[in-house]
Formats: C-alpha cells, sequence, structure tokens
C-alpha cells in the first residue's frame, strides 16, 4: 500500500470538496462520507496522479470494491459501494471540466463508475430496522426512574422521543419556546433547531401515549419554578460539572448550554430499554416505531399523509419506503390471514 501522500492529488481533492460544499450544498456528515470515499479509491490506486486518469481505473476500482472490506472485517455493503462509486462519479464529472485535466478526462468517463443493475437495487434496497413496539416503549418509559433532577431530564427526553420521534439532533437544540404542553407540539423553526435539510417542522404529540406526557409536564415545571429557566434555554440542558479535590469531577446541576453532542441521549435510550429486558435500541428507533403505527393503525390517508409531515417528511411514501416496512411474518399474516 502506498502511504505517501500525492500533494497535487491532495490539493485536487480540496478544491472539490469546497466546490461539493458551496456549490452543491452537500452537508458536513456528507462531506465526511465523501472523503473517506475519495481516500479509499486513492489508497487501491496507489495515488497515481488523477491527471493520468484511465477508464480501467474506474473498472479496476469496482471490481476492487466486489472484494474489498470493511473495518469490522466483513464485505463492504451494497450501499457503501454504491456511495463510494457515486462520489467518483461526482469527481470524474467536475475533473472533465476542470483545466489541466479535461483533455486526458471526459464527462462520458464518469460513467464507468457505476453498479450492475443487480446491485444498484440490492444497494437501494431498505433494510428491515429494529424497533421497538409502542408497549415496549410505554413499558420502558414506565421504569425509568426520577427521583432525581438529572432522571427526571433522562425521562423527560425518552418521552418526548416517544411522542414526536424527533430527530436526536434537534432534540438536543430544543429551547423550552419550542415546546407548547397545552397545544401538544414541537416547533423546529430551523433558525435555531438542528433540523435534517433545514426544513420548519411542527409536531404534534402522537395520540394514545398519555404516560408520556407526565413526565414532560414534571421536568417543564422544574425547569421553570426550581432553577428558573428562560424561555431561551434549552429543554434537555448540559449536565454541569464541578471538581473534587482527590476526587476528580462530579455531577453538579445543569448549565444553560444544550448538549454538545447526541451521545448522551443515545446512552439514556439503551440504558433504559436494557433496563427493561429490551434490545438496546436507539433514538432513531422512535421514528420507525411511530412509522410502523401509522401505517398499520391510521384511519384515513390523510391521517397517515399527518404522520409523515410530523416527522419530516414531505412525500409521504418516504414514510413508507424508509419507516413503514412490514416484516416477513406481518406480510404473512396480512396475506394469509393466519395468527400462528
Amino acid at each position: 500500500m502506498t502511504t505517501q501522500l500525492n500533494g497535487k492529488n491532495e490539493r485536487t481533492k480540496l478544491k472539490l470538496l469546497v466546490f461539493r460544499k458551496h456549490a452543491k450544498q452537500v452537508s458536513d456528515k456528507t462531506q465526511h462520507c465523501e472523503i473517506a470515499h475519495l481516500e479509499r479509491f486513492d489508497v487501491w490506486n496507489k495515488r497515481k496522479d488523477f491527471a493520468k486518469f484511465h477508464i480501467d481505473w474506474a473498472v479496476g476500482f469496482r471490481q476492487h470494491l466486489d472484494h474489498a472490506k470493511g473495518a469490522n472485517g466483513k464485505p463492504l455493503a451494497k450501499s457503501t459501494t454504491r456511495a463510494s462509486m457515486a462520489t467518483m462519479r461526482e469527481c470524474t464529472l467536475w475533473l472533465s471540466q476542470q483545466d489541466g485535466f479535461r483533455r486526458r478526462i471526459k464527462a462520458a468517463d464518469a460513467s464507468y463508475f457505476q453498479l450492475s443493475r443487480r446491485d444498484e437495487a440490492e444497494a437501494r434496497a431498505a433494510p428491515e430496522r429494529p424497533a421497538p413496539s409502542i408497549r415496549q416503549a410505554k413499558r420502558a418509559l414506565a421504569l425509568m426512574p426520577s427521583a432525581t433532577p438529572r432522571q427526571m431530564r433522562d425521562k423527560a427526553s425518552f418521552a418526548l422521543l416517544c411522542l414526536t420521534g424527533i430527530r436526536v439532533e434537534a432534540l438536543t437544540s430544543l429551547k423550552i419556546k419550542h415546546l407548547d404542553l397545552d397545544e401538544k407540539s414541537v416547533t423546529q423553526n430551523p433558525r435555531e433547531v438542528a433540523t435534517k435539510f433545514g426544513k420548519r417542522i411542527d409536531t404534534f404529540f402522537a395520540k394514545d401515549f398519555a404516560e408520556a406526557e407526565a413526565p414532560l409536564l414534571d421536568w417543564t415545571t422544574y425547569l421553570d419554578e426550581v432553577v428558573l429557566y428562560s424561555p431561551d434555554d434549552p429543554v434537555f440542558a448540559a449536565t454541569a460539572l464541578t471538581a473534587q479535590s482527590n476526587k476528580g469531577f462530579a455531577a453538579c446541576g445543569f448549565t444553560h448550554a444544550h448538549w454538545k453532542t447526541t451521545e448522551p441521549v443515545r446512552k439514556i435510550v439503551n440504558t433504559a430499554f436494557e433496563a427493561a429486558g429490551l434490545p438496546a435500541y436507539g433514538p432513531h428507533a422512535f421514528r420507525h416505531m411511530l412509522a410502523r403505527n401509522a401505517a398499520k393503525n391510521s384511519q384515513s390517508v390523510a391521517e397517515f399523509i399527518a404522520y409523515a409531515h410530523i416527522l419530516g417528511h414531505s412525500d409521504p411514501l418516504t414514510t413508507l419506503r424508509n419507516y413503514g416496512q412490514l416484516s416477513r411474518d406481518a406480510q404473512r399474516r396480512l396475506i394469509t390471514g393466519e395468527n400462528g
């Protein structure tokens, strides 16, 4: 493996990434993935100068990905292979328009970075995502303690996920003013809340989940009456730490700042489900839970569309395709009419 970086290639990749970020408006998360895909190709190609591109590189890289393994030692998923090919396709198209490359690279060359139709279909197939049932979520919530302020906060964050399926990035950036318990709503204003694609999302509490409303009320009452937080303070503030002599740091109340990462929420959710004797589902599993419940129990098309919108999906087909999958057993029962 060639480890010595090619300075010219690195400068070219940097220019490409600047173009992708500012001209194509790709997110930072997407850029991190694209950097990894570009590096995978560059390492495989022994860091040869991009300006010497040949279509054999595309063909060879495609064959390489068929047998490549990820960090876990398992073959790359088709979705990962598809993403790598897509990144290299975009890179090749961009290079074909750049001085110093356009003589050697044509726009049509990008087409060689393609999966077969079979592999493309496999890569696009939505995998079945594990998610709790409504009853399982209720059980986990009921078993969560709420004796201390930190426990109250943790239980309230779990409760809001149950009620709304809000994305974890949005949850950690919510302010008190975005939450209206009387209206049973959460206003996800993209100017202040980290919503996907900067969408404004008006979310309402799912029905038949009254158990989750009480912990939220208890927590917001505590914030208002005990710690005297303002509407612009976080709903779920980070834990404050104080130094103790010879004992390191200890938790002591809350700051007026949001959690810096989503990891605390993931830990809260994982721990709650494990304490209930259930798999350690993550925060995103609540979105699948609500979508599947909507697909199963919605009394009208309008009701299902409403659920899709509170999940932030402009197209209800996104909710059905990516979140509302039926398990093999559920399909069997629906088709055969047998419950066994």
